[in-house]
């Protein structure tokens, strides 16, 4: 059987179980945030389409976080089932390792649960799930977990499984989801009740590593339920936000802590007497604030402006004035015997730079 060690933590606002330190120190799985497993169990896998097309990834996903050291495909076709799972990822993975295959019809299921410990049926056939799970029960399997594809209500009697399994040992989990869909996973999931009039397609990939944690969780055993796609991924994003497991995801949906609409909790700094006073001011208190603002940089600006202009005119009418002394000086001066032409224009530069003597 599955052994599960975990202690509650906080991860984020959210009260969750979060896997305790192995015996030996190291992590016990391969994943380092799915929960802390030995290796040992058998687990039996149907579909009720008796195909493994559309369900083919639970096998990966049920090796790479449950730990089972047997996982039984069986169906009423081994080489069929062979077909959808002997696959490149299974070999490489280490997959082909613990799968073993088993065929027959309804009669032949019994044989399969031999030595089995949990059993988990997928697209499950509402017809026949009370049959099968009692076959399970005398069997001696201890978990099932009945996945049930119903966009509407499902038709099955909820109530006759537990009286069928009453004083039983197997632990059992009822599921309803609607048409599984191959893309869009990592969206809003929300925990209903089992006979929600309606359940919208939901991400395959999503309810199989929600199925996969589930079957090792206690919360979820004794269950009916309804899991369906929300608009609202809020809660889940700030889960992942704050580093969380899928196992940790799994379990506060299934505790009912994940809701539609309810609103995430942030830590706010408390503010100061400034700004609760910027708060409390009116709207039109800040327009008028913001209008006077702008007159003053409008002002700022005006005398900025009339500096530069007197600026400029002033140093414009020095040069002027210079050009004006240069012209009456030149005008002035004749020519002279003891002076050339260039020794003037030396003398002119001396005598307008202040350096004549």
């Amino acid at each position: 059987m599955l052994a599960t060690l975990a202690a509650a933590v906080y991860c984020g606002s959210f009260l969750v179980s979060r896997p305790a330190a192995a015996p030996n120190g190291r992590a016990a799985v391969r994943v380092p945030a799915a929960t802390v497993q030995m290796k040992a169990g058998k687990l039996v896998i149907t579909d009720g389409t008796d195909s493994f097309y559309g369900s083919r990834a639970i096998f990966q996903f049920v090796y790479d976080f449950g730990e089972y050291d047997k996982i039984t495909a069986f169906s009423s076709s081994s080489a069929n089932a062979k077909k959808m799972l002997l696959s490149r990822n299974a070999r490489y993975s280490g997959l082909l390792d613990v799968l073993e295959f088993a065929e027959g019809d309804s009669s032949k299921l019994k044989a399969a649960f031999s030595g089995a410990d949990a059993w988990l049926t997928v697209n499950a056939d509402e017809s026949t799930v009370v049959e099968h799970l009692k076959a399970a029960q005398a069997a001696g399997v201890k978990r099932a977990f009945v996945h049930l594809s119903a966009s509407e209500a499902p038709k099955v009697d909820i109530a006759s499984i537990g009286s069928a399994l009453k004083g039983g040992q197997l632990a059992y989990t009822v599921m309803r989801t609607g048409g599984l869909t191959k893309s869009g996973s990592g969206g809003g999931l929300l925990v209903s009740d089992v006979d929600l009039p309606t359940c919208d397609e939901v991400p395959a990939d999503d309810v199989f590593r929600f199925i996969t944690e589930a079957l090792t969780l206690p919360e979820a055993e004794g269950r009916t339920f309804a899991l369906c796609p929300t608009s609202d991924s809020s809660q889940l994003r700030a889960m992942r936000s704050a580093g969380c497991s899928r196992r940790e995801e799994v379990l506060a949906l299934l505790q009912g802590k994940i809701k539609e609409g309810a609103k995430v909790e942030v830590n706010k700094k408390e503010l100061t007497p400034e700004e609760v006073q910027a708060a409390a001011k009116s709207d039109a208190e800040k327009a008028a604030e913001r209008e006077e603002e702008l007159k003053q940089l409008l002002a700022k600006a005006k005398q900025r402006g009339e500096e530069t202009q007197k600026r400029l005119a002033a140093e414009e009418a020095a040069k002027e004035k210079l050009r004006a002394e240069r012209q009456t000086y030149f005008a002035s001066s004749g020519p002279s015997p003891d002076k050339t032409e260039e020794s003037r224009d030396v003398h002119a530069t001396a005598l307008f730079s202040g350096n004549y003597a």
